[in-house]
């Protein structure tokens, strides 16, 4: 079961307020040379394949911002959203980020014989600011968020889910500022006893990047799997 959904009202509210082009140099030497930037397209295809995620994982949703920049006007905030939006989806465009992709993935075919050793569905996803101090303070609120939202109860699908912080921590990865949370996840009816949903966030430069996962363990996301995820956005930047 996968918990999390694409949001895409952000964006396209964002849209409608007007495309900001690529950064230009200053013409003053002084000033220091404007990050690169890429568009949503260019983000969405760095993204991980979904085989990736396990065997036979497939794409189940994907979005991202389109072929212009947005503008850095950030329309929302975490910490202006309910525990619910903000944990339930994931917003590619209006926090003041410049580009935005996602990919949601299922595993159609589960082994529930294999239970709890089973990954059930995930996302990937990397928003894009003009500035690392604006990427920053988006890392900083989320973080911030996620800590204020410990335990909360809504209603997906038909079921009652609960879900409740098992462990929020700071750590490093690749050398980049990160943290690793995992939710015990509550869901009525379901043919299995728990379920765990891990999110891992990182901060890089201009980027934030997420991956989260559904599974049957409460362990953390893939280090490697990260750092392979920056390496692969990184990348599109080495033109620029």
């Amino acid at each position: 079961m996968k918990f999390k959904a694409i949001a895409v009202m952000a964006t396209a509210t964002a849209l409608s307020l007007g495309m900001a082009g690529s950064a230009l140099a200053s013409p003053l030497s002084s000033k220091p040379k404007p990050a690169p930037q890429v568009t949503g397209t260019r983000l969405q295809s760095a993204l991980l394949p979904a085989s990736a995620f396990g065997d036979g994982f497939t794409v189940a949703d994907h979005k991202n911002t389109g072929r212009k920049l947005l503008s850095t006007k950030a329309l929302i905030k975490p910490s202006s959203l309910s525990c619910r939006n903000f944990a339930m989806f994931i917003y590619i465009g209006g926090f003041g980020n410049t580009a935005g992709a996602v990919d949601g993935v299922n595993n159609p075919n589960p082994n529930f014989a294999d239970y709890p050793n089973i990954v059930l569905a995930g996302d990937q996803a990397v928003l894009q600011f003009k500035t690392t101090r604006a990427a920053a303070s988006f890392y900083n609120q989320a973080y911030a968020k996620y800590k204020q939202c410990s335990a909360f109860t809504e209603t997906e699908f038909g079921l009652q889910l609960e879900l409740t912080t098992s462990s929020l921590s700071t750590t490093t990865i690749n050398k980049n500022k990160a943290f690793q949370l995992i939710q015990y996840a509550d869901v009525a009816a379901l043919p299995i006893a728990s379920e765990y949903q891990s999110t891992a966030f990182v901060l890089s430069g201009t980027n934030v990047y997420t991956i989260d996962d559904v599974s049957g363990t409460n362990d953390p996301i893939s280090a490697s799997l990260l750092g392979t995820f920056i390496k692969r956005v990184q990348a599109l930047y080495k033109h620029h």
